[in-house]
């Protein structure tokens, strides 16, 4: 994850990371930036890059053993699965009972071999699962790009500009971000 000190350093409003804590003046329009930069990314790429918990609401559970598919890239882990079964009674199912297949673009979570999914109560959003997503670390290319739009939204704070002749920098954002695109289909 870029820091707010390393958007700093970027944006060459500091010159060394020591200094970071001594510059707060724009700390929340620079952690805004970061943030949208991140969400941009993500966006355009259907990939995760700053790892973090989401939740997945369903209405219930694939029949049999039928797969989850997750809408996030990559899973790091599943963290809960809880349900409401036909009583009406909370329930979580163990992690031993899951077999997540973290290795293909579209991450799945199924019940693990031999087993089905239990039953839930017949209501909208009896499932709620909780996962880790997103990598350790940003990859470099995915940083650069990230750092470039952190830099430009820095200096363009405004959604026109007057009187002047802009140009896209060659190998830039969107060339950094193209390697990690996930395509939708259909």
């Amino acid at each position: 994850m870029i820091t707010l000190a390393e958007a700093k350093l970027h944006l060459r409003l500091i010159t060394s990371l020591d200094e970071a804590e001594s510059y707060t003046v724009e700390d929340t329009l620079i952690q805004t930036l970061i943030d949208a930069a991140y969400r941009h990314a993500e966006e355009r790429t259907r990939q995760v890059f700053q790892q973090g918990t989401r939740t997945l609401v369903l209405d219930g559970f694939p029949v049999g053993d039928e797969a989850i598919a997750l809408p996030w890239t990559p899973v790091e882990s599943v963290d809960s699965v809880d349900y409401i079964d036909p009583g009406g009674t909370s329930q979580s199912l163990d992690a031993n009972a899951l077999r997540l297949d973290a290795r293909s673009l579209y991450p799945t979570l199924s019940p693990q071999w031999g087993s089905e999914w239990p039953a839930t109560i017949d209501e909208p959003e009896s499932v709620t699962l909780t996962a880790t997503v997103g990598p350790d670390a940003t990859p470099p290319d995915v940083r650069a790009a990230l750092l470039l739009m952190i830099g430009h939204l820095y200096e363009n704070r405004e959604a026109v500009v007057l009187g002047t002749i802009a140009t896209d920098v060659p190998l830039g954002v969107e060339m950094l971000l193209a390697p990690h695109d996930i395509h939708a289909v259909g």
